[in-house]
């Protein structure tokens, strides 16, 4: 039942995410009088259509999504194809006068921007309304499970141990406490414990990690541990505050993630020793059987977060997607001239190899993945 809560929620949660970057795309081409000729939820063979406004609105078997396909989209392909079926050039321009290749620069930057814009949008109200939520963090003390070999720790905490204090502070909340411990390092931090109902006091040293320690997983002290959960009050009391925090976390997130999406091209081609945090489909869908025993709040925090992704991506210069286009627009814009439709073509081919390559290797290097790192 777990692996089919999993499946329906991680479908659930990219039909929506996808949904409301298309929704975009098709509320701006449709201002733009752009000919839209389908919009659909899922991906073919479809379930059933409606034509309504001269647009087929579609439900389809395939529940990965949904898209949006607009005249001219492909470049000059339609066009060809019509010239190659004995249509003069008058009827040829007359067919296409709705097509999006034929429009203005700044209304196809417009449309190719509004998918992104609605991802960003959508993660900033995510974000606003938990932190309209009461907050669930861990307190101290906390409980030490598990010792790392090698690490500090080991011969010195035990599992079992209760931290209560360290160098005689105590802390609130959990984070505070192991956060000062973590900056200790490279010099000695007093322990206060509780082992076996007993006071004992310890003396640790952090230990100095490198970035690539970290993401292997080692520790400043190299324990794990484990605490009780309480909720902490909201990080905003009104809306104003809400969407000034959804947007600060939105922005702040975006900006980190074209790095890390280096680091991770970097690893997968060997040029590194890891690949960073990555996940693909598979990844994703482990950590959102995760999220589902987590707070709602925790939920909110999981999906702004996938939808910050897919917008940053999206505006990435690699074909077929919408930073790709973008791309193709503006070098048509300095050229004053369209791309050869054979060239067109085949950016958006090399463009669409490259990235399904990108997700099998994620996605192998998910499968690969311990459980619960």
């Amino acid at each position: 039942m777990d692996v089919l809560a999993t499946i329906v929620a991680t479908l659930a949660i990219i039909v929506v995410l996808v949904l409301v970057h298309e929704v975009g795309h098709f509320v701006v081409a449709k201002l733009c009088g752009i000919t839209v000729q389908e919009f659909g939820i899922g991906f073919p063979p479809r379930a059933a259509s409606r034509i309504w406004g001269g647009t087929r609105y579609s439900l389809n078997w395939i529940p990965l999504g949904g898209f949006v396909k607009m005249l001219g989209e492909d470049g000059e392909g339609e066009a060809e194809r019509m010239r190659q079926q004995g249509l003069s050039e008058a009827a040829v321009d007359r067919a296409m006068e709705g097509a999006f290749n034929r429009k203005p620069i700044w209304m196809r930057l417009a449309v190719l921007l509004a998918g992104v814009a609605m991802n960003f949008l959508l993660a900033v109200v995510l974000l606003g309304i938990a932190a309209a939520q009461p907050q669930p963090g861990r307190i101290a003390p906390v409980t030490v499970t598990e010792i790392q070999a090698g690490s500090p720790a080991e011969g010195i905490l035990a599992a079992g141990d209760v931290i209560t204090a360290a160098d005689g502070r105590s802390f609130e909340r959990a984070a505070e406490l192991l956060s000062y411990i973590q900056a200790q390092a490279g010099s000695p931090v007093a322990l206060s414990l509780q082992r076996d109902g007993e006071a004992v006091d310890v003396t640790v040293t952090p230990r100095v990690l490198t970035d690539e320690q970290r993401q292997a997983g080692m520790g400043a002290v190299g324990f794990g541990w484990d605490s009780e959960i309480r909720d902490f009050p909201p990080l905003a009391d009104d809306p104003l505050a809400a969407a000034g925090f959804g947007l600060e976390q939105s922005w702040t997130t975006a900006t980190q993630i074209p790095a890390a999406l280096g680091r991770t091209v970097v690893g997968l081609i060997g040029l590194a020793p890891n690949t960073g945090d990555a996940r693909g489909p598979i990844g994703i869908a482990q950590l959102t059987g995760e999220v589902l025993r987590q707070p709602l709040v925790v939920q909110l925090y999981f999906v702004a977060l996938l939808s910050i992704n897919l917008a940053v991506l999206n505006v990435m210069p690699f074909p077929p997607l919408d930073g790709g286009r973008i791309a193709v627009t503006l070098i048509e814009a300095a050229r004053r001239r369209k791309l050869p439709a054979a060239s067109e073509a085949f950016i958006y081919a090399a463009g669409f190899v490259f990235l399904i390559a990108l997700v099998v290797l994620i996605s192998i290097q998910d499968i690969q993945r311990p459980p619960g790192t």
